[in-house]
């Protein structure tokens, strides 16, 4: 019945009605779905038919028009990009596999500056570094990107490109209040100092009221508390030559259950049971960024950007962290014949200094500056004009710990029409460990044995390895091909296959019992290691060490398709199969980890978008969202076993509907009512990879929003 409900709603919003207007709004253009110029594959704008790699554009108007009140559920209309709530804030956003808390193979940028993190080589999507009213679009390049990028950029770069200030003068005001205490403020006011120079200044307000707990219905610890204040100035200076200025603040605070308090009345029978410790995260992050970009005399095309941030990670109980980080990033082209040359040097400088405290988690060097550099080369070698292009190009990285890396890459593009453009690429990419990985000690899970004197209790810890941790390693090829079928209907394919090696997994390390009694069994004992909550207790504690003894492949196909319906009728597709091949591991834990990767990537995930303009001042927009279940390991499995095989939890797999409802009382004033997740009661999309915390549900939601210009 749920299914046959679903299926009516989705297929009487896909069908527009004969008496839609006869005249189409500008955002549904031919010329927009025909022509979309994208800027970081090769850093140069180039349309999408030039360009050898798997890349989409999101764009300001697709950001509107989908309804989410978040960036990582705006990226779910990428293909290759899988994104899983976690809670009212946070987010586990990857791309090509590999989905975690903080995945660490995705490269993100905002206006060219990366926002990925040093400490745990990933993103924290819950700063919200951007209010979606403030991007122009949102460039999403799957595959290695290294060469431009530099290490990290392993499965793709996405690129958050801010408004122009021009495109911004006067004021605005967005207000949305949704079910479940919901509510986001939005305002902006942009001014012309002259015809060359203008400004624009934002300031975003989120709220989102606690969530419900997955197993239990009982209330969670996420509420939600977000403000971002953004400025621009843009100015034309004449000569060829221009300057940008950006500067933001911005402040959280999100709450959080983690299921790691063992009940001590309990343990010495062999019987566990955790009970939630309430955390709460407060973050900040500031930031100023300037970019002059000129045009020398002899015709080489430059651009110089310098930043520096303030940020800070405070988890009560257990960690404190403050960072400041400087980078500076020059880019140089000229042309030559059939040569396209361009080249860059990259540095970054980030400094910081952390304190634990609790049981849970302990840092080794309480200070550290996190060093990297790198040069890069690349040239657009024009074969055969307007028919076949070579591209070639080289970079060198070298990071404070992981030393040397190169990163090659070679394409090739063959136009054979203006409508055809069939492409080929080898690339190699590193990624370099992060501070966590090489420096802190967490709790990494527990389970518990039956044993021949009772259930014994095990407490993982995830501690530094001794010997260091080398980069990892990706290399392996792409094909593409891109279709414009007509002036309405465009498709675009992607197959890869990837290489993995030096992948993180983690190693037995020591092992040892922080109760005496433990020693007449045959255990090792040492209660001076035992961490203060333990010591005393019938428990055993297993150290892994951090390796990189994980290897593996990663095979995939990718499709986009646009069809312009009507003039005033959009459908979007994208489809992704993915799948992860571990090699098996030199031991039961590499083994383990090795089944966990694979087990824990969806084998398919999919969205349609259907924008309907109504009339010319009614929108209805429809977007229909799946993806497979997945199978993600029991880090907190209280269950006696005879076996050390780690327990899954299964996330099911879901299909889901979005509604959006738009009306222009004004051409300057839209009301809009949003429905989310509407196609189930309610689910759950992500358990932890990182500290065992507790699923929360996923549930239907409305919301009204008000835009306002002026």
């Amino acid at each position: 019945m749920k299914r046959a409900t679903l299926w009516i709603a989705i297929l009487a919003a896909l069908a527009p009605a004969s008496h839609a207007a006869e005249m189409p709004l500008d955002d549904l253009s031919l010329e927009d779905l025909v022509k979309t110029e994208i800027t970081s594959v090769s850093r140069k704008s180039q349309s999408m038919a030039d360009i050898p790699a798997a890349a989409f554009v999101i764009t300001a108007e697709d950001i509107r028009r989908s309804g989410a009140q978040a960036l990582p559920d705006v990226l779910r209309m990428a293909p290759g990009i899988q994104v899983s709530q976690i809670d009212n804030g946070r987010y586990a956003v990857t791309a090509r596999g590999f989905n975690g808390r903080f995945a660490n193979k995705l490269q993100v940028l905002v206006d060219g500056r990366s926002i990925y993190h040093p400490m745990f080589s990933g993103v924290m999507w819950e700063l919200d570094p951007i209010p979606l009213d403030d991007i122009e679009r949102i460039e999403v390049i799957r595959g290695a990107g290294a060469v431009m990028w530099g290490a990290n950029a392993v499965n793709g770069v996405i690129n958050i490109i801010s408004k122009h200030s021009r495109s911004q003068q006067g004021g605005a005001a967005n207000i949305t209040a949704g079910t479940g205490g919901s509510a986001n403020v939005y305002a902006r006011i942009g001014q012309s100092v002259n015809e060359t120079t203008g400004w624009k200044l934002s300031a975003q307000g989120r709220y989102g009221d606690v969530s419900t707990q997955f197993a239990n219905s009982e209330k969670a610890n996420d509420r939600l508390e977000n403000f971002a204040l953004n400025f621009r100035l843009d100015s034309d200076l004449g000569a060829a030559r221009d300057f940008t200025l950006w500067a933001s603040a911005t402040h959280s605070t999100l709450g959080d259950l983690w299921r790691v308090l063992p009940d001590m009345a309990l343990l010495g029978a062999g019987v566990v049971r955790l009970d939630p410790l309430r955390m709460m995260q407060r973050l900040h992050s500031e930031s100023l960024v300037g970019r002059y970009r000129w045009l020398s005399n002899g015709g080489i095309e430059s651009s110089l950007q310098l930043s520096a941030s303030l940020s800070g990670i405070e988890i009560n109980n257990f960690i404190d962290e403050t960072r400041t980080t400087i980078d500076m990033d020059y880019l140089g082209r000229y042309a030559i014949g059939a040569h396209d040359l361009q080249w860059g040097i990259g540095l970054r400088n980030s400094s910081d200094e952390v304190s634990t405290t609790g049981a849970y988690i302990s840092i080794r060097n309480n200070s550290y500056t996190h060093r990297t550099s790198g040069v890069f080369v690349q040239d657009d070698w024009t074969l055969v004009p307007e028919k076949l292009r070579l591209g070639l190009g080289l970079r060198w990285d070298t990071a404070s710990r992981n030393g040397n890396s190169y990163s090659p890459h070679a394409t090739l593009l063959w136009t054979p029409s203006r409508t055809d453009s069939a492409w080929l690429k080898y690339a190699h990419a590193p990624r370099t460990a992060a501070r966590a990985e090489q420096d802190i000690s967490v709790l990494a899970g527990l389970s518990v044995q039956q044993t021949g004197f009772g259930n014994l209790p095990i407490v993982q810890y995830a501690v530094p390895n001794p010997n260091g941790l080398n980069a990892e390693k990706a290399q392996g090829v792409e094909i593409g091909y891109r279709k414009q079928i007509s002036n309405t209907v465009s498709a675009d394919l992607t197959a890869y296959r990837y290489r993995y090696t030096n992948l993180r997994s983690g190693t037995a390390a020591a092992r040892y019992g922080c109760n005496i009694a433990l020693a007449g069994f045959g255990l090792p004992v040492d209660i001076a290691r035992c961490p203060g909550i333990l010591s005393g207790q019938f428990v055993l504690v297993q150290e892994l060490n951090a390796s990189n003894n994980m290897s593996g492949w990663s095979d995939g196909v990718e499709v986009a398709g646009e069809w312009l319906v009507t003039p005033h009728w959009r459908l979007q597709l994208s489809y992704t199969w993915s799948r992860l091949n571990m090699d098996e591991g030199i031991d039961a834990v590499g083994r383990a980890d090795a089944t966990n990767t694979e087990r824990a990537n969806p084998r398919h995930t999919a969205s349609l978008r259907s924008q309907w303009n109504v009339t010319p001042n009614q929108q209805l927009d429809v977007w229909l969202r799946a993806m497979s279940e997945i199978d993600r390991v029991n880090v907190t499995n209280t269950t006696p076993s005879t076996s050390t095989s780690p327990s899954y939890i299964r996330v099911p797999g879901y299909v889901t509907l979005d509604l959006r409802y738009g009306y222009h009382i004004t051409k300057d004033l839209e009301v809009a009512v949003i429905g989310r997740n509407l196609a189930s009661t309610r689910r759950f999309e992500y358990v932890s990879d990182y500290i065992p915390t507790i699923a929360n549900e996923i549930k239907p939601s409305f919301m009204l929003t008000t835009r306002w210009k002026f």
